[in-house]
């Protein structure tokens, strides 16, 4: 079955905080970006002692952690966390410098939900967040935006991409299609006018969808491999700002 792409899906990852606790300023900031665009609200600690204390405050859905730490390190932490009984499903993803196989199985055993060697790329910390947090994991990073859209030719000005993912968007328009019908659709990415065609999966007539906005999700059909790639490269700039930067053009 297709994924749908859902303004509301945004809306709700907000109200979802993930905890990241990582001493590495430059993997920190690079993982709070990240998930910051993969549309969670994030806070970022230091040590294991600021997360315990953030974490008799506020619970979060998610803690992203590295097991190199000053003070208490990552293992003891995640047993701490773990003997909390209020604490015990949260899921955890460790992210760390240490490749030992040794100290990943200890992970595991003291409750662990993933683990993760660094670097870790957007799309593997997408992945690993969807299957530890969503009750409907995806497999294709989506982004929310606000493109100037044309459905079948007509529209523009009051129809817009909101989410974007490779695969497919969310149509935000007053006059949603029925859902099965295809439909050319035309918006502007990076100057360029991307045309397709689409598959509506789910439309909303005004008040009626979880985001209260009218619209359609849909599915790309027929899409060129060079819009394609404009698109991947679009959301990657906009989830890994750092990653796209050095990479080549």
């Amino acid at each position: 079955m297709a994924e749908q792409v859902d303004g509301a899906e945004v809306a709700e990852k907000k109200k979802k905080f993930v905890l990241v606790v990582d001493n590495n300023a430059r993997d920190s900031f690079q993982a709070g970006m990240m998930l910051q665009n993969f549309g969670y609200s994030v806070t970022t600690v230091k040590t294991a002692e600021e997360a315990l204390e953030f974490i008799s405050i506020a619970v979060p859905a998610l803690i992203v952690m590295e097991l190199v730490l000053p003070g208490m390190n990552g293992v003891d932490l995640l047993t701490r966390i773990r003997k909390e009984p209020s604490l015990v499903k949260i899921p955890i993803i460790v992210q760390t410098s240490i490749p030992d196989i040794k100290v990943q199985d200890r992970c595991y055993e003291a409750g662990c939900t993933l683990y993760l060697n660094k670097p870790v790329d957007a799309e593997s910390l997408y992945r690993a967040v969807q299957e530890s947090l969503e009750r409907t994991p995806r497999k294709n990073v989506r982004i929310p935006t606000f493109l100037k859209a044309s459905v079948d030719g007509g529209g523009i000005g009051a129809e817009f991409v909101t989410v974007i993912s490779s695969m497919g968007m969310f149509v935000k328009t007053l006059h949603p299609q029925p859902k099965g019908t295809i439909h050319g659709v035309s918006f502007i990415l990076s100057k360029k006018i991307i045309k397709v065609e689409a598959q509506v999966l789910y439309s909303y007539g005004f008040g009626e969808g979880p985001s209260k906005d009218p619209g359609m999700g849909m599915k790309f059909i027929t899409i060129s491999s060079e819009d394609q790639a404009l698109i991947q490269a679009y959301i990657q700039e906009n989830i890994d700002p750092a990653a796209a930067s050095t990479s080549p053009r």
